[in-house]
């Protein structure tokens, strides 16, 4: 995984929290997360330990970092706020492309981390609060938006966005668990989830 944040305070503080994110990816990914201290992390970064406490609260708080990065989250809303200017089955397709192929770079960290958000629930939380919650605000917002210039029928807004984002979240965890035809055919699976969403499966 190269870990490439947004910008987050000046130049130099900057290229740290990058390397620090670049040292924990690579390290969650061969160890695992449990088995990788912070120790370990801040030696690889070439860095002592108690700097990475100035950039991250945690090692938990590393991980939430490196979610962000995968997703490139702070750079979302800007993406989605320019998508209301184009085709919004075209905004879906190239969002899943690019955000979804920048995420399976990273395969074999998301082996390694994913499963602390389901058995550690502080951790779970921050996610949900950091990482998913704000995604689920901004796309609530984009279809509301849709539906308001008459570019979507109206739906149930949350409940919509929430099974979306389900989905999408499902197709990874069928990659990680290795199922074939997904993985054979992942650079279809853009178009198929599009045809599913804005026609449906009724003759």
């Amino acid at each position: 995984m190269r870990a490439q944040c947004g910008p987050s305070g000046n130049d130099h503080a900057r290229t740290r929290r990058q390397e620090i994110l670049q040292a924990a990816a690579e390290l969650f990914a061969e160890k695992g997360y449990q088995r990788t201290s912070v120790r370990e992390i801040a030696d690889s970064a070439g860095i002592a330990p108690g700097t990475i406490y100035l950039y991250f609260d945690s090692k938990g708080d590393l991980l939430i970092g490196l979610m962000k990065c995968l997703a490139e989250l702070e750079d979302l809303g800007e993406e989605v706020a320019q998508a209301l200017e184009s085709d919004a089955r075209a905004f879906l397709t190239t969002m899943f492309r690019n955000r979804m192929g920048r995420v399976i770079e990273s395969e074999e960290m998301l082996r390694a981390i994913l499963p602390q958000m389901l058995v550690q629930p502080a951790l779970r939380e921050q996610f949900r609060r950091e990482f998913v919650a704000p995604v689920i605000e901004l796309m609530e917002e984009y279809v509301e938006t849709r539906i308001e210039q008459g570019d979507l029928r109206p739906v149930d807004v949350p409940l919509t966005v929430r099974a979306v984002q389900s989905m999408f979240i499902g197709m990874l965890l069928m990659r990680i668990l290795d199922d074939d035809p997904l993985r054979e055919r992942w650079d279809e699976m853009p178009e198929a989830v599009a045809t599913l969403l804005f026609e449906g499966l009724s003759p």
